[in-house]
């Protein structure tokens, strides 16, 4: 079976995993743009657990198809049990969905963000049946290049039968990173006969803000002088310990550098009680906002401090800022792998979560503040020559979509 006689529009579905994070969605919509920007008659639909519409602007010819997600009300507990067989029942609702959606759709390109399958194989039926139906539709796997401890991530892949995948259904791999930072072929040790489809994009950020860094710093209240330290921790579910230990550093730091001024963001997601407790601690010199942009923020700010994922550090050295890397504290690894790859190169410095309450903290922001901004900014320029992955990848999908 294929497309019907009816008069196609050519389409592009984008699947990006994130339930509670910014990051997967972000780059998603970085891509999208970029897409629909070189191909005025292609059309995108994004489909996500993500609650697009309440964070984001989507592009024009875009529109989302939003998954659902296990949802409780107050005062309702589950065993574990319970609580497995009720996630598992949501993959399910989520896999004939984005079955439908697929086939309804008849894409010319898929574009499958970080989990080849999707999260725990929940888009496994749906794109093999896409494959049987539509033979002419192409497949690109966009694969972060830092994902977690390789061990693990190669036993998840046997398990969800990813590696067949990637050599039977996968025309292409668009791997955002480089391979000077991160081999992903040899990481996740990806068979002889897939590494042919593996095509390096480079690093994939957002546009850079055109901003005048006086004219923001004005409309913050921000003295003209003095160097500025800016603290995130993206979606902020999770960043309250770092953003706590960095009002107290920099305090402390202020000893020694008593021009410092600090913007720190929480974040959408972060729970209110924890935004109430940062906030009474602001001062006039060290301020506390609940969103911003933090790119923009981070391109007038001398130094940027915050968690390890990929789209804040990968802003911070689109705008070659000196970084300090606080990575998330879970059995996940990946923020951890990506601050000792860069702090190896000399691009950043990382602090141990367990070591926020330590002098490291201090020691790391007194590094950066104290960075020699044109020679960082030569360091990133040599060790990451490419930070156009958005750019990259529209003319790496040209081979499937037409165009030069």
């Amino acid at each position: 079976m294929t497309r019907s006689g009816a008069p196609h529009t050519p389409t592009i579905l984008l699947y990006a995993q994130d339930h509670q994070g910014l990051g997967h969605i972000t780059r998603t919509l970085t891509i999208a743009r970029r897409v629909l920007a070189a191909y005025p008659t292609f059309v995108a639909y994004i489909a996500t657990k993500s609650p697009v519409a309440a964070n984001f602007t989507l592009p024009e010819r875009c529109d989302y198809i939003k998954l659902p997600t296990l949802l409780t009300a107050e005062g309702v507990e589950r065993s574990p049990a319970e609580e497995e067989a009720a996630k598992q029942r949501f993959r399910t609702i989520r896999g004939q969905i984005l079955r439908a959606a697929a086939l309804g759709l008849a894409p010319d390109l898929v574009l499958v963000d970080h989990e080849p399958l999707g999260a725990k194989g929940e888009f496994r039926d749906g794109l093999y049946a896409l494959k049987a139906q539509c033979p002419g539709t192409k497949f690109v796997f966009g694969l972060r290049d830092i994902m977690d401890d390789v061990g693990r991530i190669q036993g998840q892949w046997r398990e969800l039968g990813v590696y067949d995948a990637l050599e039977h259904l996968y025309d292409g791999i668009a791997v955002y990173g480089s391979p000077a930072l991160y081999d992903v072929a040899d990481a996740y040790d990806i068979p002889a006969a897939v590494q042919p489809k593996l095509h390096y994009c480079g690093y994939v950020v957002r546009d850079p803000p055109a901003l005048d860094p006086a004219r923001l710093r004005q409309e913050l209240g921000l003295p003209p002088q003095g160097p500025l330290l800016v603290a995130t921790v993206g979606s902020g579910s999770d960043g309250y310990p770092v953003l706590e230990a960095a009002q107290a550093a920099v305090e402390r730091l202020r000893a020694q550098v008593p021009e410092l001024q600090a913007v720190m963001v929480t974040g959408p997601f972060m729970p209110a009680e924890q935004q109430a407790v940062l906030q009474a601690r602001a001062t006039a010199t060290c301020r506390v906002m609940s969103q911003a942009d933090n790119f923009a923020l981070m391109a007038a700010a001398d130094a940027v401090v915050g968690m390890g994922g990929y789209n804040s550090v990968c802003e911070a050295l689109a705008v070659a800022r000196p970084l300090v890397i606080v990575p998330r504290a879970t059995h996940k690894v990946e923020q951890q792998i990506r601050a000792e790859t860069l702090a190896a190169r000399g691009l950043a410095r990382w602090v141990h979560p367990k070591d926020l309450a330590g002098p490291q903290l201090v020691e790391a922001l007194r590094w950066a503040v104290g960075c020699d901004r044109r020679a960082h900014a030569e360091r990133v320029r040599e060790v990451i020559p490419s930070l156009d992955g958005a750019a990259q990848l529209v003319a790496y999908l040209a081979r499937w979509l037409g165009g030069d």
